[in-house]
Order: C-alpha cells, then sequence, then structure tokens
C-alpha cells in the first residue's frame, strides 16, 4: 500500500511554479500519480521480442548501436513467454489497462502475437501494437493476422515508418541485412499494409486507431512536413506521431549528433526540477519478466531493483518501496540525485513531456477515427480515453 508521506506528497507537491500564476492554474499544473495510475500502471510497456527482420540505423538494438540482443539470446530470452502474458494481462484488465507490444524487434514475429492479443483483449485490456508493419501483409497468411488483430478489437496499431518516399524509407527502414532490393517495392508493400489496416477496420466496424511514427532524424531533413501530409491525407491515418530522436544514453553507441533537431541534446542542463512522467504512468517489463525503472533503460540494468513479475504481481511492484522513493525524489525536485536519471539525455532535454506524448495521441487519433466511421459509414462507435 502506498504510505501516508507517500499520498501526501503525491497530492500537495508542485515544481517550478510561477509565482505569477494563481492557485487554480497551479494545482492544474502540480504532478503526481494520474487519476487512473494510482493503483495500477496506465500502460503496461512489453518487450515482446528481440530478433528483428528490419535493420534500423535509428533503433537501440540493431547490430551494431548495442549487445542487447546477444544478452537475451544467451539467456533464452528471444521471446516474450505466453504464460507470463496471459499472467499479466488477467490482472491488467479489470484495470483496463494498456498493454504495450514493443521491444527489442518486430513484435508480429512473435509466432503466439495474435493469439495473445486475442487472450488480453478478452481479460478487457487496451491493446497499443507498435510494429514495422511487414508481417501484416499483403500475403495472404500475414494479411489474415491483421484482420484478426481488428477483428479482436485492438485499441491502436502503430505503423513506424519513418519517411514517405521509398528512397529514404529504404534507408531509415531497411531489412536486416542491407538494403531493399527493389526500394519501391519494399516501401508500397508497408503503406499497402497501411491502408489494409484502415479497410478493415471499416470492414469489421472496429474502434481501432491507426497511426504513423516518424523519428525526428538527419535521415529525413527537408521530408518530414511533407511526410506527416502523406500519410494524414494521402492514407488517411487517424495521427503522425513525430518522435524526437532518442539515443538511449550509454546503452547504446548511437550518436545524437543524428537528431533532426539539432539543439535537442546541444546545451543539457545538469538537473532538472520538473519530475520525469515515465515512473509516473507506465511499467516496462523484459521477455525475462523483469522490470525497468522507465523505458530509457532499455538494457534494464535498473532490473535488479525490482522483483520480477513472475516472482509477484504488477501492482505489487508498481505500489512498492522503490518506485515510490524514485516518485518522491522526482516530485521533490531532486530527481538528478537519483541514478540513472541524473545520466538522463531525454529527461534533462525535456523529451518526457506531461502536456504530450501518448495520452495526447489517443485524444486526437479518437477525434479523428470518430469522424471517419460516421462519415464513411454513418455509425457512431465509441472512442475510449484515459481519464489521464
Amino acid at each position: 500500500m502506498f504510505t501516508e508521506t507517500w499520498m501526501k506528497v503525491c497530492d500537495t507537491v508542485s515544481i517550478g511554479m510561477d509565482p505569477g500564476m494563481s492557485q487554480t492554474q497551479q494545482v492544474e499544473k502540480q504532478f503526481g500519480l494520474r487519476q487512473d495510475a494510482m493503483e495500477f500502471p496506465m500502460m503496461l510497456v512489453l518487450s515482446i521480442i528481440y530478433p528483428c527482420n528490419f535493420g534500423c540505423p535509428s533503433c537501440p538494438y540493431t547490430d551494431g548501436n548495442s549487445e542487447i540482443r546477444r544478452f537475451y539470446r544467451e539467456r533464452d530470452g528471444d521471446l516474450f513467454p505466453e504464460e507470463l502474458w496471459n499472467k499479466i494481462a488477467a490482472e491488467a484488465g479489470p484495470y483496463g489497462a494498456w498493454m504495450r507490444c514493443t521491444g527489442g524487434g518486430e513484435p508480429m514475429l512473435h509466432p503466439r502475437m495474435v493469439d495473445m492479443i486475442e487472450f488480453a483483449k478478452q481479460q478487457g485490456c487496451r491493446v497499443w501494437m507498435n510494429t514495422n508493419g511487414s508481417m501484416m501483409g499483403p500475403h495472404p497468411k500475414h494479411r489474415r493476422k491483421l484482420e484478426r488483430l481488428i477483428e479482436a478489437g485492438i485499441d491502436l496499431i502503430e505503423f513506424s515508418m519513418d519517411a514517405a518516399d521509398a528512397e529514404t524509407y529504404a534507408k531509415v527502414r531497411p531489412p536486416r541485412g542491407g538494403p531493399p532490393r527493389d526500394p519501391k517495392g519494399w516501401f508500397e508493400n508497408h503503406v499497402g499494409n497501411i491502408r489494409a489496416a484502415l479497410e478493415l477496420r471499416k470492414k469489421h466496424i472496429k474502434p481501432s486507431r491507426v497511426v504513423v511514427s516518424i523519428i525526428r532524424q538527419e535521415l529525413i531533413e527537408g521530408k518530414l512536413d511533407e511526410a506527416v501530409q502523406f500519410y494524414l491525407k494521402d492514407v488517411g491515418v487517424d495521427e503522425v506521431i513525430t518522435r524526437k530522436f532518442l539515443t538511449w544514453d550509454d546503452n547504446t553507441t548511437i550518436s545524437q549528433n543524428k537528431a533532426l533537431d539539432h539543439h535537442l541534446y546541444a546545451d543539457l542542463p545538469t538537473e532538472r526540477k520538473q519530475p520525469c512522467v515515465w515512473p509516473f504512468e507506465r511499467l516496462n517489463v523484459d521477455t525475462l519478466g523483469r522490470v525497468a525503472l522507465c523505458g530509457q533503460d532499455v538494457s534494464f540494468r535498473t532490473a535488479d531493483k525490482f522483483p520480477t513479475l513472475w516472482e509477484h504481481t504488477v501492482q505489487e511492484v508498481w505500489r512498492g518501496e522503490m518506485f515510490d522513493w524514485y516518485r518522491k525524489m522526482h516530485l521533490e525536485g531532486r530527481g538528478a540525485e537519483a541514478w540513472p536519471c541524473r545520466n538522463c539525455s531525454a529527461w534533462l532535454a525535456g523529451v518526457r513531456d506531461w502536456e504530450h506524448g501518448w495520452l495526447k495521441v489517443l485524444k486526437t487519433s479518437g477525434e479523428h477515427l470518430r469522424e471517419v466511421m460516421a462519415k464513411d459509414l454513418g455509425v457512431e462507435v465509441e472512442i475510449y480515453n484515459p481519464k489521464g
């Protein structure tokens, strides 16, 4: 259970407030556990698989960028165990928590992924799939997997595209092992899979959000705005997420100089008073059932601070003393005193934003989805949004 002291801190601490703000404005700016996260994380970020069929240069797991895949391969940790998934889903379902399928590889390569998502939806979970889209068509076997996801009522599919033209896409999203033999076909097949997802949700009248994400990296310089418009207007997705470029610090060898926003890491402060949002919303789990403090820790070096989810429930870990301690440090403006927070370029650069992120994506994509279904099919669909 939360301690009385912790609850008091959560209720009263305001960091970095402007003395000129009204009391109401200050209350609105308070930090702490969001309403939907008081008892259970709003989102479980699950590393579904570590092998991948792509070799993206900005990925922290790509060969040459880190030794993370090797670590899991040597420990028989390539795939998320279905037994553990079911255990987590059964606990998360009553809370309507999000299970986000991501990780060090392509989730749809997991041979049981569709079955696992169908189970999670039956438990009442919300499911967000991060995918490169390659396993969703055009082959009929793969297309059927996509259709099953839609039929199951998957809540959001995020296609990681990073470009809107074949030449650039071949550079930012190449197959593992080298450039594609047919860049145009490589690109068009994956765009076709996005279009298929949009059509299948109409066919089955399902409120599945379909979004595209683009990493703000140097390789797309001068092409970002055009790419956003292509996916919004031409393809017709519900939202385009433009993600800040991350290096994951000393977890990888990725250079900060590859960011499209060159100022982002130019003059990082040594401390930051505003708390990081991650420990207040999300719990990160790897294929071994270990928990990490946050998504920046892709190597799970903080895993030894927490019990595994084989041994404990999600709720026990989320409400445990260690997470409480990190939250308290951040709420008191002392996050930079904690490891690994003091070395986190994403937090110090302000990338972990309380005002935007996934909650904003759900709101904007949900509004677009509702409009499309009403306009094209004349039906009203129920769109879920967290209270925040």
